[in-house]
């Protein structure tokens, strides 16, 4: 998963690509696209915002202390416990907006970091190695299944309507 540090640029690159095909995807949607699901019981593409926003959020502090702190504890988050009590049923500007801006933030810090600020760690319990690195590869696998989710629901909600 280490990638050779010419290839760094590229994760940089893919990382924050990854902020405008969100935004692509989302575009202007209306409510009844907000609440398409790809199938009964999986979560709208609204509860999805609210994720990827709660993840960047998590992720954004995750990569300040491992880059401020040596081997910092990582906290994990239950996403179904931030679904059920964090009313993803609400708009999403704010969380799209929180989104857009911890990302900038976060891609302006990775803009600067030295080359072996990317190996800079925390323990993360569910991870055995856990890195700046690994870190933003993960983000990016992330945002790129949830934009695959949200594309299939909306797909859904054409066939059904």
């Amino acid at each position: 998963m280490t990638q050779h540090p010419s290839e760094r640029p590229e994760l940089l690159v893919a990382y924050l690509e990854s902020t405008f095909e969100i935004e692509q995807v989302l575009g202007e949607l209306s409510e009844s696209q907000l609440e398409a699901r790809e199938a009964p019981g999986d979560w709208s593409v609204r509860q999805i915002v609210h994720h990827l926003t709660d993840n960047e959020v998590a992720d954004a502090m995750r990569l300040r202390q491992m880059l401020a702190h040596d081997s910092p504890p990582i906290v994990p988050f239950d996403e179904s416990l931030f679904a059920a009590n964090l009313h993803y049923d609400r708009e999403i500007e704010s969380s799209v907006a929180t989104f857009f801006a911890l990302r900038a933030s976060s891609g302006a810090i990775l803009e600067q970091i030295a080359a072996d600020d990317w190996s800079r760690g925390g323990r993360h319990p569910e991870h055995d190695l856990y890195t700046v690195e690994i870190m933003v590869q993960k983000n990016i696998e992330h945002d790129r299944a949830h934009l695959e989710q949200i594309r299939r629901a909306l797909k859904s909600a054409r066939a059904a309507g």
